[in-house]
């Protein structure tokens, strides 16, 4: 039985390939029925914030591997920030938001998610490394911008400057290190 994590997967590939994200679609990259598609993600719209969520989780499993156990917001921010610079990067993850009537949900998702990870904070400092990684990986995405490793790295660096010297809460400041 095919499982979700297999459809989930299989609509990235959808995504990736340029085609639009149908139930039909997916049911031929996962080589089963809509109806087997169906069982798992009941409308188009269901398969959508499924897809989002499957990405956040992937970024999520990668972002805890650059931040380490335990990390606090500033530590999360820099490996996002790490991340959005140095990370290959998929077109297919900004495909998913294209979908002009999933928008305010979808933007709603995967703002609760993101806060989750980054918290809150309204400090410029930390607002405008978030906004350089945020830009970065929309960038990289439609590939408009194409920095070689050895300039992004000094983007990390200044962006990084940003956010404080060192992987504590100094750079947000002891009342929004974890806002």
């Amino acid at each position: 039985m095919t499982t979700k994590p297999e459809i989930l997967d299989r609509a990235l590939d959808v995504l990736r390939a340029g085609d639009a994200l149908t139930l039909d679609a997916v049911a031929r990259a996962v080589g089963i029925t809509k109806p087997g598609v169906v069982h798992h993600f009941p409308t188009k719209d269901r398969l959508s914030v499924a897809v989002v969520d499957h990405l956040l989780d992937h970024w999520e499993t990668e972002l805890m591997h650059r931040a380490g156990p335990d990390p606090d917001a500033v530590t999360r921010l820099r490996a996002y920030v790490e991340f959005a610079l140095l990370n290959e990067l998929d077109p297919a993850d900004l495909a998913v938001l294209a979908d002009s009537r999933l928008r305010p949900e979808l933007a709603a998702r995967w703002s609760e998610r993101m806060s989750e990870w980054f918290g809150d904070s309204d400090r410029p400092n930390i607002v405008a490394a978030r906004l350089v990684a945020d830009g970065a990986w929309i960038d990289r995405c439609l590939g408009v911008l194409d920095l070689d490793e050895d300039h992004r790295r000094a983007v990390v660096d200044v962006t990084l400057g940003l956010v404080g010297d060192g992987p504590t809460a100094e750079g947000l400041g002891a009342e929004g290190a974890d806002s």
